[in-house]
């Protein structure tokens, strides 16, 4: 219903403004300390770089909402045009996925300091810079692809890969057909690679953490 709708968008905007106000003391904290001339461990780096994700997807995704959707689709508040909907897609694949990759790598890095012995030295001179390039190049991959192919499009009031179909009524039935924007294969391999990439990750820190306790 309209009013549920209403509820649901208010709350999106309410979550998003405080995750982006919670991950912004993180790294306001880190880099004040850079700042003083403090040290930073690569702890400490690994949560100033998925406090960054986390408010790019925060203000992109919770707070920015339908107001990026298409005006067209009829979403309440949706004010938004096919560039504004590419946009939220991509920075909702790149920072959730960055979110993702770094929360293993929080794991990691308690799994490797705790269960093997390592100190934050050698986690930093062995793990810290490749793991960071990898990271993010392989983001960047996933979020570039279907911007590439037109592939980010409205769904149930926010921009994802997928298709924007047509769909007409022939004899009291209705069939769609994909003629508008975006390419079935890149849809259909982002959310295979979604879910498998959030399964491998939760059974990883699930595991890591079972490790450590």
């Amino acid at each position: 219903s309209a009013r549920n709708e209403l509820i649901l968008e208010i709350v999106r905007r309410i979550i998003g403004f405080l995750s982006i106000i919670g991950s912004s003391f993180i790294v306001s904290d880190i880099v004040k300390k850079v700042h003083d001339g403090n040290g930073t461990d690569p702890y400490q780096r690994i949560m100033l770089v998925l406090s960054m994700f986390d408010i790019i997807y925060s203000i992109f995704v919770p707070f920015g909402g339908t107001w990026m959707v298409p005006k067209g689709t009829g979403w309440r508040w949706a004010v938004g045009n096919t560039a504004s909907c590419s946009a939220q897609g991509f920075f909702y694949i790149f920072g959730a996925f960055g979110e993702l990759f770094y929360q293993a790598a929080i794991s990691l890095n308690i799994l490797l300091l705790i269960v093997f012995g390592w100190t934050q030295e050698k986690f930093a001179k062995k793990v810290e810079k490749p793991m960071h390039v990898i990271i993010i190049t392989v983001v960047l991959i996933i979020a570039i692809v279907p911007l590439a192919f037109q592939s980010y499009n409205p769904f149930c009031g926010q921009c994802i890969p997928t298709l924007v179909w047509k769909c007409s009524i022939k004899d009291e039935k209705e069939s769609c057909i994909w003629v508008l924007r975006g390419a079935r294969t890149v849809a259909v391999v982002s959310d295979i690679l979604s879910g498998s990439l959030l399964i491998i990750a939760l059974i990883f820190c699930t595991v890591a953490m079972v490790w450590v306790y």
